[in-house]
């Protein structure tokens, strides 16, 4: 397989979230979250069932991480490690609705680690149309799961992990995120709200990254080369 064949996949979100009470940040206020530590991460990585092997990068700002597009890019993990919050961005958590699975063993991995903590799972994979599956944990609720095309299958109560993070659904600027119907839920909005802001880079941010260079288990290798290209 030549290393700059592009991926089948145009842009991809593939991160897991974890955030530690007090969990009070919010857009206006990232910039008040504690400065990166690379030491945390480089613990992290290696502890991924989806990583080998590891060679660290300098770090980078976290509005410089794109989505993977040649076979090469997908051999890079960054972690972000601000005070009580854990950002993890891995191509190998990459789904297409039918094939690899790495998302869902990690995400419950650090629920059983994490039970106090606030985690979301997200993967999205434009094909020309968008898969999408998405994992909530939040303390005092069932777990949010939701995956689909253009239909979403959705196990929990997506009202209800909200209004434990102490923002239900009628408070202020959850306007636009339809509970009624799965389908037009803006799932990308609501897991914003659910990551205090964290979900989708602002451009304005300074938020630093570590970056590795990782090798993978061969199951791993063998699932990231499924989604990612085609046969």
């Amino acid at each position: 397989m030549s290393l700059d064949r592009a991926t089948r996949c145009r842009h991809s979100i593939t991160q897991i979230t974890r955030i530690h009470p007090p969990a009070h940040y919010t857009h206006r206020t990232i910039g008040e979250l504690p400065a990166h530590d690379p030491a945390r991460a480089r613990t992290l990585v290696r502890e991924l069932p989806t990583v080998a092997g590891v060679e660290e990068l300098a770090p980078v700002p976290r509005l410089d991480v794109r989505s993977p597009t040649t076979f090469d890019d997908l051999d890079y993990v960054t972690v972000g490690c601000w005070g009580g919050v854990v950002q993890i961005t891995d191509p190998a958590f990459g789904e297409d609705g039918i094939t690899s699975g790495n998302l869902d063993p990690v995400f419950e991995g650090q629920v059983k680690a994490h039970p106090d903590a606030r985690i979301i799972g997200a993967c999205e994979m434009d094909f020309s149309l968008t898969y999408g599956k998405y994992l909530v944990h939040v303390p005092g609720a069932p777990d949010v799961s939701a995956d689909g095309w253009d239909e979403m299958t959705v196990g929990g109560d997506p009202a209800e992990a909200l209004r434990a993070c102490g923002t239900g659904p009628e408070g202020p600027g959850a306007e636009g995120l339809d509970f009624a119907d799965p389908d037009a839920l803006n799932w990308g909005e609501y897991l914003d709200r659910i990551a205090c802001g964290l979900y989708i880079p602002l451009a304005d941010e300074t938020l630093m990254v570590s970056a590795f260079k990782v090798s993978r288990p061969e199951d791993t290798q063998e699932n990231i080369e499924e989604v990612w290209y085609p046969e």
